[in-house]
């Protein structure tokens, strides 16, 4: 069986620098990276075809252009992802903003005939929005599952566990599908030298894209959450101070004392 991961050149906001005077975000100096979560779809994609033979291969949607720093660190994403056992990757570069509707419309024709099931992050990295697989999997017309902590391939069936808020649900469907899956599906292997070595050797073939079609959605401006903090201080012996702490505690809201 061949498997897809679906992989965002991610901004790593781990690493953002913010004004804090004007909230800007310093977005063209933080680092790229994949998102940690598709990490573990490479990991679980890694451990179908140990199981079952076939092959993996991680596209990356990069909309950074086809030049640059960005490209270097692309190809180390990337790489990355080789080493941890992946068979081939795929780097599609635009230079044009996409959101979910114009990437699922790109990522559904690289994938349409060559793949039997696609892996995904239930969100990326930066903008975390979770539409991304189900709008792959709409386009495609095949079935989709999200926060999958369990995969289990029989021939052409596929049982996954799903975690819901307050339970678990195990779901069979037939295969082509899309998966999106969580943290909790497993503990991606931090690859070796000598991995590392060997996956310098495997290919990542580049590819230049446009969207085909203008994307429903355009982001104007992006801030960093501004908090204000009151700065009340509260003064006096222990036992009157912990009082107003507990007043102003219960004016706002925070505290409801029972009696």
């Amino acid at each position: 069986m061949d498997i897809a991961v679906l992989v965002k050149q991610s901004l790593d906001v781990q690493q953002l620098a913010i004004d804090s005077r004007t909230g800007k975000i310093y977005l063209d100096e933080a680092p790229t990276k994949a998102g940690d979560i598709e990490l573990n779809a490479a990991e679980e994609a890694v451990r179908i075809k140990e199981k079952i033979g076939g092959k993996a291969v991680a596209i990356m949607l990069s909309c950074f252009g086809s030049s640059g720093r960005r490209l270097k660190e692309a190809r180390e994403a990337l790489t990355r992802l080789l080493a941890m056992g992946i068979d081939e990757a795929l780097l599609l570069l635009s230079n044009q903003y996409m959101d979910t509707y114009s990437a699922a419309k790109l990522l559904s024709e690289e994938i349409r005939g060559k793949y039997q099931l696609v892996l995904a992050g239930e969100g990326s990295e930066d903008n975390f929005s979770g539409v991304l697989p189900a709008r792959v999997a709409a386009e495609l017309g095949w079935p989709y599952l999200s926060y999958a902590t369990s995969i289990e391939v029989n021939g052409d069936e596929i049982k996954v566990t799903r975690s819901l808020e307050d339970y678990d649900e195990v779901v069979s469907l037939k295969l082509p599908a899309v998966i999106s899956v969580t943290q909790e599906i497993n503990q991606p292997r931090i690859p070796t030298v000598l991995h590392i070595m060997k996956a310098s050797k495997k290919p990542i073939v580049q590819k230049e894209v446009q969207a085909t079609v203008e994307p429903k959605v355009k982001v104007k401006e992006i801030k960093a959450l501004r908090v204000e903090r009151k700065r009340i201080i509260i003064e006096g012996e222990l036992e009157e101070a912990i009082e107003k702490l507990i007043d102003a505690l219960r004016s706002e809201g925070l505290l409801e004392v029972r009696g």
